[in-house]
């Protein structure tokens, strides 16, 4: 006699959609949390302003204070001596000696001691910083980033190099960073790394990187020479490869929001002369082009303090 399987592959069939509607909601649930937990959402924007303690003796040092104040005339005051700010003005890092903490909706939590060198990525989402390995060499140290919306700190690398022209950078969403390593005492050489996707690339050496765009798609750096002292400045795209702005910069530039536009000053021939700098234009990592006979004439008003020289510009016109 034959068995009826009818009902066994009903049962069957039932039991494995009830497992797919299942595993569909875990992984709903799973990603849904996870958007939560990144997501940057708009928080309360503040000016800042600076205060110092009075009646200080002459032998005394005087604190510092930054005084964070929003729309409705609320003030919150902190120790602090500088401050770096996301575009939103809405999310800062504030140093206070070699302390560095981070700030918002009225709260700061301290990040670390003994930082030699931090930054703060343009949604304000991230911030980096890098604290020395030893007080034998006080520039070399190792980069932690910070993430403002889950707490969660990463060790990004241990052999950075720091000085007043190899610093940190970070890409407008923190989703990359640039910075130097393995610098050699004797060769003068150091490596330029970029690290996305949670992995590190050497970039080239001897380059110094002042600003990135989200995923390193435009990489804007100094080619530095170090027995002439001389900076070549230079885009980089996958697109075009490497490509020379100017012979001779100064690190006087601005990006549109996502930095596939930079105008750039090529500094003056004749330094002396009282004629106008004009500014010059790389669009989507193309050659340099005249934009301004007059540099003046740019309108830097969106210009936010202590983040690279953003402009609140999809593209300069």
């Amino acid at each position: 006699m034959k068995k009826d399987n009818s009902l066994m592959k009903t049962t069957l069939i039932g039991i494995i959609c009830a497992v797919i509607i299942v595993a569909a909601v875990v992984v709903l649930l799973k990603v849904t949390k996870s958007e939560k937990k990144t997501a940057l959402e708009p928080l309360t924007k503040y000016t800042v302003g600076e205060d110092q303690d009075e009646d200080v003796s002459k032998n005394e040092t005087a604190n510092k204070y930054l005084v964070f104040e929003d729309a409705e005339g609320e003030k919150y005051t902190v120790y602090g001596e500088d401050y770096m700010a996301n575009l939103a003005e809405d999310r800062f890092i504030v140093v206070n000696g070699s302390s560095l903490s981070f700030f918002a909706e009225g709260q700061e939590v301290h990040l670390a001691d003994n930082v030699i060198s931090c930054t703060i990525s343009n949604d304000g989402g991230v911030v980096a910083f890098v604290v020395p390995n030893s007080g034998e060499k006080a520039y070399v140290g190792t980069l932690y980033t910070y993430n403002t919306v889950t707490g969660e700190a990463e060790k990004i690398n241990e052999n950075i190099f720091v000085s007043t022209t190899n610093r940190i950078q970070l890409s407008p969403s923190g989703d990359a960073a640039a910075y130097t390593a393995n610098y050699d005492e004797e060769e003068l050489t150091y490596d330029c790394c970029i690290y996305k996707n949670g992995k590190e690339e050497i970039f080239g050496q001897n380059r110094d990187i002042l600003a990135l765009s989200d995923n390193a798609d435009y990489v804007y750096y100094n080619i530095e020479d170090p027995d002439s002292y001389s900076s070549i400045f230079a885009v980089y795209t996958e697109k075009n490869g490497e490509v020379i702005l100017s012979e001779a910069f100064y690190n006087r530039l601005y990006l549109n929001l996502d930095y596939s536009e930079c105008v750039y000053y090529m500094g003056k021939e004749n330094k002396e002369s009282d004629e106008p700098e004009a500014l010059y234009i790389s669009r989507d990592g193309s050659e340099g082009e005249l934009y301004l006979e007059n540099g003046e004439d740019l309108d830097i008003s969106s210009l936010v303090s202590h983040v690279n020289s953003v402009l609140d510009v999809e593209s300069f016109e």
